[in-house]
C-alpha cells in the first residue's frame, strides 16, 4: 500500500476513552511496518480558486432537511465556480470539518480574527472548502497544513474503512536553526457514515446569499498532548485565539451558547431567513452542524468504552 503525495508535561492527564482507544490502535498498525511513508506525484491539478459544484439527482424532489445525511457517490457534478460565486447562487458544493484531538482527547476550536467579513471573532472548528480536482482526504490534510502550519509528508487508507493515517512535519525553526523536527502520525476518521447536508440561507441582510454544503465531518487523532502540538504548529494569520476543550465541555459550551442566542427571523415575501449572526458560534446554524459532530463523536466514544469493557 503507497502513501498518496498530500497537497501537501510533568502534569499527570486522565486520558478519556476515544483519545486513548485511537492512540492505541494507531500504535498497533505503526508496529505491524516501520518503512516511512512513499510518496506519488499528484496526478490532478489542484484549482485553489475554484470549488467543484453539484445537483442532487431527480429523485429528490425537494430540498433535503438541514443536516440530513447525503451519500455523496449520488451527486451529479456541475461544473467549478468562484466561492462568492457559488455562494450567492446556492450552489451545492463539499467540505470538510476537523475535529481536531490532542492524547488526551480535548478537541481544538479556533477564533477568527475580529478583521474578517464573515463571523468576525467567531469560535469554530476547523474547516475547509474542497477545491477542483480535490479529494476530500486532500481537503483534510491541506486544512492541517494551511490553518496549524504543518507540512504533510503523505498519506494512506487505513485498516478499517473511513479511516486514513497522515505524517505531518512541523515547518517552525528550532531556536535560530533550521533543525529537523519529528514527524507525527496523525489518524483521520469520519464521524458519520454520510456526509451532512448543511444549508444556510442568510435573507435580505446579506444579498440572500445561500450556502449550500455537503460537509463531511472527519476527527483528526494526534498522538501527543496539546501542549507538545502547540510547539510545532504555526497558525494561520487568520486565527486570533485558540483553546482545547473536552467533549463534555465542548457540549457544554455550545447548549449555553444556543440558550442565551436564540433569535429566529421569519421569512418574508417567500425569501427565507435563518437567523442573525450572533454567539460565539457566529449564528445557530453552524452550531447545529458542531452539535450534530459532537453527538457523533459522543456515541463513538460510547462505542469505545463498550469495546474497552469486552477486551
Amino acid at each position: 500500500m503507497q502513501f498518496r503525495r498530500a497537497k501537501p508535561s510533568n502534569r499527570f492527564h486522565v486520558v478519556p476513552l476515544i483519545g486513548l482507544v485511537l492512540l492505541i490502535l494507531h500504535n498497533i498498525r505503526n508496529s505491524k511496518t516501520k518503512a516511512p511513508l512513499s510518496q506519488t506525484a499528484s496526478k490532478v491539478k489542484i484549482n485553489k480558486e475554484l470549488l467543484p459544484v453539484y445537483e442532487l439527482p431527480p429523485t429528490f424532489s425537494e430540498e433535503p432537511t438541514h443536516l440530513a445525511p447525503i451519500d455523496p457517490s449520488i451527486l451529479i457534478r456541475n461544473g467549478s465556480y468562484p466561492i462568492d460565486f457559488t455562494h450567492r447562487n446556492g450552489y451545492l458544493h463539499t467540505g470538510g470539518i476537523l475535529y481536531v484531538m490532542d492524547s488526551s482527547g480535548e478537541i481544538l476550536f479556533l477564533q477568527r480574527s475580529a478583521d474578517m467579513v464573515t463571523c468576525p471573532s467567531a469560535w469554530s472548528i476547523l474547516g475547509e472548502h474542497s477545491i477542483a480536482g480535490e479529494e476530500i482526504i486532500e481537503t483534510v490534510v491541506r486544512g492541517l497544513e494551511e490553518e496549524l502550519g504543518f507540512t504533510s509528508l503523505g498519506y494512506k487508507k487505513g485498516d478499517s474503512p473511513g479511516t486514513w493515517t497522515a505524517e505531518l512535519r512541523a515547518n517552525k525553526l528550532k531556536g535560530s536553526f533550521h533543525i529537523p523536527r519529528e514527524s507525527l502520525h496523525v489518524t483521520i476518521q469520519n464521524v458519520t457514515q454520510f456526509p451532512l447536508y448543511y444549508i444556510r440561507h442568510y435573507g435580505p441582510r446579506n444579498d440572500n446569499r445561500i450556502d449550500s454544503q455537503l460537509t463531511f465531518l472527519f476527527s483528526v487523532q494526534f498522538p501527543k498532548m496539546h501542549e507538545e502540538i502547540e510547539l510545532e504548529w504555526k497558525l494561520d494569520d487568520e486565527v486570533a485565539d485558540h483553546r482545547w476543550m473536552s467533549l463534555e465541555g465542548v457540549r457544554t459550551w455550545i447548549s449555553d451558547d444556543a440558550t442565551i442566542n436564540n433569535k429566529v427571523f421569519k421569512s418574508d415575501g417567500g425569501v427565507r431567513d435563518d437567523g442573525p449572526d450572533e454567539g460565539d458560534f457566529c449564528h445557530g446554524t453552524v452550531r447545529s452542524l458542531h452539535q450534530a459532530g459532537l453527538k457523533s463523536m459522543m456515541s463513538l466514544q460510547e462505542e469505545y468504552s463498550q469495546l474497552l469493557q469486552r477486551i
